[in-house]
């Protein structure tokens, strides 16, 4: 086995399959919020975006609920490239105060340039790498089939459609562990997913993010309700933004939305500040929450279901009203962003 399950494994607790906290909601933006600025590129992705998908497509979360693997390698040659190219432009702006400093000093035109070249190219090229080159490093749970694939080699493993190491949902066990005592943040926990029998299947391990230094497991619990929640074949999907687009490709959800009157774009409607406003106080919720005491006593403690969310959460349309930010403001703005750090 290695190191890395063997460590999440001790002391760590088993996450019970329950349904009780029963509120999932993840904000999306379901459009650019920025300008283009030269970020020419983005013409193709938002094209690309108004596809419609395919019911078998791994981009249908009606279907398909996925998590990037935690401490990503892949996640550096993202990131990598937008670290250094502030650097070069902080580098760049710091040059200048040593020009003013030192007479004998010259300015670095190149590494001015270099940086602006660098910057704009992964601003274009970025989101293509990211999207269609770098590989899916992610499990995901499949509604459908009921089961749970890695996008990585497991051993022992049968594949799926799309090549993926594949077992049924029921062999599949989360946990959670404490992960560090950092100053920062005291002691935080981290939720994983395995294999039942790891050892005969070696790979099928990987972490979940949940949130950023979540120092109660309680978000760990809470994520594996949502993972059980979206796998129950007896109920239709939870409404949250995410699976707004894709609620009619779930036959249940789409039969269900029809007699209950749901808006056809409820969430698409609302503002990304008001999404995350809700999102704030579910996390409050979800801090506070008893999940031992909704096991044992689900009638005294457990949530009611959000079938309704629009008349818990009317939209707000004050918060819905377009930047009034003068135009040049927010080109200039966008430009400068994109120019320095290539995003």
């Amino acid at each position: 086995m290695s190191i890395s399950y063997r460590f999440a494994k001790m002391n760590a607790r088993t996450i019970e399959a329950s349904q009780n906290f029963k509120q999932y909601i993840a904000p999306k933006k379901f459009e650019y919020s920025s300008l283009k600025g030269l970020m020419f590129v983005r013409t193709f992705l938002e094209k690309e975006d108004s596809k419609e998908v395919a019911p078998d497509s791994l981009y249908n979360q009606a279907r398909y609920l996925g998590f990037q693997k935690g401490n990503d390698w892949s996640l550096g040659l993202i990131l990598g490239p937008i670290l250094l190219g502030a650097t070069g432009t902080f580098a760049s702006v710091m040059a200048i105060f040593g020009v003013l400093i030192m007479d004998n000093m010259q300015y670095p035109w190149i590494l001015l340039f270099a940086t602006i070249i660098w910057n704009l190219f992964f601003l274009n090229f970025g989101p293509i790498i990211a999207r269609y080159i770098l590989p899916r490093r992610e499990v995901y749970f499949d509604r459908i089939n009921q089961t749970v694939s890695f996008t990585w080699s497991v051993d022992n493993a049968q594949k799926n459609e799309h090549g993926h190491a594949t077992f049924p949902f029921s062999e599949i066990e989360a946990f959670y562990a404490k992960a560090n005592h950092s100053q920062g943040h005291g002691v935080t926990h981290a939720m994983y997913v395995a294999h039942k029998d790891y050892q005969n299947h070696a790979g099928a391990f990987s972490e979940i993010r949940v949130k950023d230094n979540p120092q109660n497991p309680n978000y760990c619990r809470y994520t594996w309700e949502r993972v059980v929640r979206f796998m129950d074949l007896s109920k239709p999907l939870v409404d949250s933004p995410e699976i707004e687009p894709f609620r009619n490709l779930d036959p249940l959800t789409r039969d269900f939305d029809k007699q209950n009157n749901r808006p056809e774009k409820y969430w698409r409607l609302m503002s990304y500040k008001q999404m995350q406003q809700i999102e704030e106080k579910l996390d409050n919720d979800i801090y506070r929450f008893n999940f031992d005491g909704a096991i044992t006593n689900p009638k005294r403690w457990a949530n009611e279901e959000i079938t309704k969310p629009w008349e818990k959460w009317p939209i707000d349309e004050s918060l819905n009203q377009p930047d009034t930010t003068p135009y040049w403001k927010r080109l200039t703005k966008t430009l400068l962003r994109q120019i320095a750090v290539g995003v």
